[in-house]
C-alpha cells in the first residue's frame, strides 16, 4: 500500500469530479486541511471514511487501495486479497499508532507525577533565611514559634540549623533537614530547648555517629566545657539512672551562638544535659549559678518534633512507577507481539 500514490490518486479523481478540497471535505465531514494531508500522503483516511470517499468520488474500494482505475466490473481474487491485506494493515497501523501514543502519554504522566510528588516533599529553599525560618515555624504545627536562624552546618546529606525561639528569648532549637536530588530540602526533625545553657544531641548519618553541641546564650566567665556520658564498650560498667556518667570530651568555649559537630563511636551515649562548665582557672561553675543569670521563659517550647512517615514518599513513588509500567505494558503488548516474526 503506497500512501503517497493513494493520495495522488485521490487528488486526481477529485479534480476529475470538479471538486475543490474544501468541497470534498464538506461532503465527507472533514476539514480542507485533512483532505490536503490525504492527497500529499502525509495521512491516510480513517477506515470509517473509506466508503464515503468511494461514494463521493464514484470509485470502488479496490481502486482506492490500489490507487488506479480497474477496467470493467471485474475484480480478481488477487485484487480482493490484496485489498483485504491493505485494509488490515491500515487498521493495524491506526490501532498501533493510538497505542504508542497511549504508552508515551502514560510514561510522561508517570514521570510528571513522580517528579511532582518528590518536589512537593522536598520543597524548602535553604538559600534564603526567610524561607527557612518560615518552614521551621510551619513545622511546629502544635506550638507557635518565631524562629531566628543563627548557625548552620552540613553533615553528609543533612543540614542542621541552630535557631533561637524569637518569641521566647534565650530558648533555642535545632532543626534537621534532608537534601533531595533536586537541591531542595525537607525537615525531618526539630529539637526545641528551653534550657539556656549548652545542649548536646547525637545523630547518625550514613553509618557514622556524630555529637552535636550548641548554644545561643553568652555564658559569663565560662572558658571551657566538658561533655559527660557513657562508653558502653565496657560491658562491666554499672550504669544507674542518676549516674552522671564519665568525662568523654572537653572543649574550649569561645562564645555563643555556636554549633559544633564531633564524630564519635557507636558505643558512646551522650547525656543531653551532661555538660559541666569551667572558668579560666579550671574551677567548675555550677549549672545553677549559670542558669540564675538568665530569665527563663516558662512558655518556651521544650520538646522534639519528628516526621515518622519519612518512607511514605518512596512508597507512593513506587506505587506510581508500578502503575505507570502497567499502563505502558498494556498499550505496548499488542504492538510488540505484532512486530515479532
Amino acid at each position: 500500500m503506497d500512501q503517497i500514490k493513494i493520495g495522488a490518486f485521490l487528488g486526481a479523481i477529485r479534480k476529475e469530479k470538479g471538486l475543490t478540497q474544501e468541497q470534498l471535505g464538506e461532503r465527507l465531514g472533514v476539514t480542507q486541511k485533512t483532505v490536503s494531508r490525504w492527497e500529499t500522503g502525509r495521512n491516510m483516511p480513517d477506515l470509517s471514511t473509506l466508503p464515503a470517499i468511494c461514494d463521493v468520488l464514484d470509485i470502488n474500494i479496490t481502486e482506492l487501495m490500489s490507487a488506479e482505475r480497474v477496467e470493467g466490473e471485474q475484480v480478481t481474487k488477487s485484487d480482493t486479497s490484496n485489498m483485504a491485506r491493505d485494509l488490515i494493515r491500515l487498521a493495524t497501523q491506526k490501532k498501533n499508532s493510538k497505542k504508542i501514543v497511549g504508552a508515551i502519554l502514560s510514561a510522561l504522566l508517570t514521570v510528571v507525577c513522580m517528579v511532582g510528588l518528590y518536589q512537593y516533599e522536598f520543597s524548602i529553599n535553604v538559600e534564603t533565611t526567610a524561607d527557612l525560618e518560615t518552614a521551621i515555624n510551619e513545622y511546629h504545627f502544635n506550638d507557635e514559634l518565631s524562629s531566628d536562624i543563627l548557625e548552620r552546618t552540613v553533615i553528609r546529606n543533612k543540614l542542621y540549623v541552630l535557631y533561637e525561639q524569637g518569641n521566647h528569648p534565650g530558648a533555642s532549637g535545632l532543626a534537621c533537614l534532608e537534601k533531595g536530588i533536586f537541591g531542595r530540602y525537607r525537615i525531618i526533625s526539630c529539637t526545641d530547648v528551653e534550657d539556656p545553657l549548652i545542649f548536646i544531641v547525637s545523630t547518625t548519618c550514613a553509618g557514622q555517629k556524630y555529637m552535636i553541641s550548641f548554644g545561643v546564650n553568652q555564658l559569663p566567665n565560662v572558658r571551657s566545657y566538658a561533655v559527660y556520658g557513657y562508653d558502653r564498650s565496657n560491658a562491666s560498667q554499672n550504669i544507674t539512672v542518676d549516674d552522671e556518667g564519665e568525662l568523654l570530651f572537653s572543649f574550649a568555649y569561645e562564645g555563643s551562638p555556636f554549633l559544633t559537630v564531633t564524630e564519635i563511636s557507636d558505643h558512646i551515649s551522650i547525656r543531653p544535659y551532661g555538660a559541666k562548665y569551667f572558668d579560666e582557672s579550671g574551677k567548675e561553675i555550677s549549672k545553677t549559678t549559670l542558669k540564675d543569670q538568665f530569665d527563663i521563659d516558662i512558655n518556651a517550647v521544650n520538646c522534639g518534633y519528628g516526621t515518622a512517615e519519612l518512607g511514605m514518599l518512596y512508597f507512593f513513588e513506587a506505587v506510581i512507577l508500578i502503575l505507570g509500567i502497567i499502563f505502558i505494558r498494556y498499550f505496548l503488548t499488542d504492538v510488540i507481539k505484532q512486530k515479532k516474526p
